[in-house]
C-alpha cells in the first residue's frame, strides 16, 4: 500500500493456528446458494461505485465468504482490506487471501467495553468505501460502529451493508427471517428432548436451564431490530442518500442444514444441552437434536409456508447504502 494511502496500522497476521470452527462456518455457508445469491445482490449495488485504486473495506469478512466474491466478480483493481473482530475467523480467510498483493488484514482489537472502531484500526479518512455481508445484526452498539465507518471514510465514500435479521413492516406471509429459523427449530428441539427416551438425562431441570440460557442464545443470535433503527443511527452519524433494498432468496434445506450444524452456532441454537462448552457426548447429543429438528421444521415448512417447495423456504436480506 502506497504511502498515500497508508493506513493507521501494519496489516495483522495470525499468530494461532486455523480453527476447526471457522473452517466448518467456511465451508458451510461459501457455496450455499442462499450466501452467493446475497452477495451478487450487494455486489450489483456497490460494484458501479468502486473505481480503479480504490481502497474498499470488507467489515465483518469473518472467514473470507464474502471477499471471495468481491474479488471474483468486482472488475476493478482495488485494494481490499478485509476487517474482523474474530482472529480464530480472520485467519482462515488469511490462508485463503495472504499471497494477494491487492489485500490486507485488520483486526478490531478487544476492549473492555468492546472492540476498537474501525477508524481507531485503519485511520481516518482513510478508504473509499465499506461493505459488510451478514454482520450488522451481530454487533451490540452499533451506533459507535456506525461513528468508526463513517469517520474512516474519504469524504463521498459509501457504506453498504445487508442482512438477513432485520425486522420490517409489512413483511410477505411466508418470509422468513435467520431469528425464526433459529427460533422454531429450538423450539422442535426442546420438544423433542420432552419426548424422546433417547433424551430423558436432558429432561431434568429442563425449565430451568432454558431460562439460564437466554443469554447465551441472545449472544450467539442477537435479537433482531427493526430497519427504521439503522436508518435513524446512519443519519445522526452522519451518513445521507440512503437507499433500501429489499430481496426474496430461496434458502436449500440442504444448504441450511449445513449452517445450522456448525458447532459455533449450535452453542446458540441449544444451549440448554452443553452450555457454551459442551463436552463431547452432550456436543454429538446436540448435533443430533438440532439435525432432528431441522428436518421437522422443514416437514412443517413445506406443509403450512406458502412460500415454501420441496426444496427450499424464502427469507429475505435487506440491503441498505449510504454516502458519506
Amino acid at each position: 500500500m502506497t504511502q498515500k494511502n497508508l493506513v493507521r496500522y501494519s496489516t495483522w497476521k495470525p499468530s494461532r493456528p486455523l480453527s476447526n470452527g471457522a473452517i466448518a462456518y467456511h465451508n458451510a455457508v461459501v457455496n450455499a446458494s442462499w450466501h452467493k445469491e446475497n452477495i451478487k445482490e450487494l455486489i450489483k449495488i456497490v460494484g458501479k461505485k468502486i473505481k480503479n485504486s480504490d481502497i474498499v473495506v470488507d467489515y465483518g469478512a469473518g472467514t473470507g465468504t464474502s471477499s471471495i466474491y468481491l474479488l471474483k466478480y468486482l472488475k476493478t483493481n482495488f485494494k481490499l482490506l478485509l476487517v474482523d473482530n474474530s482472529p480464530s475467523w480472520l485467519t482462515k480467510a488469511y490462508e485463503i487471501f495472504h499471497l494477494n498483493k491487492n489485500v490486507s488484514f485488520f483486526l478490531l482489537e478487544k476492549k473492555v467495553d468492546g472492540y476498537t472502531a474501525l477508524d481507531e484500526t485503519i485511520g481516518k479518512n482513510s478508504v473509499d468505501h465499506v461493505v459488510s455481508a451478514n454482520t450488522v445484526h451481530l454487533i451490540p452498539n452499533i451506533k459507535e460502529a456506525f461513528k468508526g465507518i463513517y469517520a474512516a471514510l474519504k469524504n463521498h465514500g459509501t457504506f453498504t451493508f445487508q442482512s438477513g435479521n432485520i425486522i420490517r413492516a409489512p413483511r410477505n406471509r411466508g418470509v422468513l427471517m435467520i431469528d425464526d429459523s433459529v427460533n422454531k427449530i429450538h423450539d422442535i428441539a426442546i420438544e423433542i428432548i420432552r419426548t424422546d427416551k433417547k433424551f430423558n438425562k436432558y429432561k431434568n431441570s429442563l425449565d430451568k436451564r432454558i431460562e439460564k440460557q437466554i443469554q447465551q442464545r441472545i449472544f450467539i443470535f442477537p435479537t433482531p431490530r427493526p430497519i427504521e433503527y439503522y436508518l435513524k443511527i446512519l443519519k445522526s452519524v452522519g451518513f445521507k442518500n440512503e437507499k433500501v433494498t429489499y430481496k426474496q432468496i430461496k434458502v436449500k434445506y440442504k444448504d441450511w442444514l449445513r449452517f445450522v450444524r456448525i458447532k459455533r452456532l449450535q452453542a446458540g441454537i441449544l444451549p440448554e444441552i452443553g452450555g457454551k462448552d459442551a463436552p463431547r457426548k452432550e456436543e454429538q447429543d446436540r448435533d443430533t437434536i438440532i439435525t432432528k429438528a431441522s428436518h421437522e421444521f422443514f416437514r412443517k415448512l413445506k406443509k403450512q409456508n406458502p412460500l415454501a417447495t420441496a426444496r427450499s423456504f424464502t427469507a429475505e436480506w435487506i440491503y441498505v447504502s449510504v454516502e458519506k
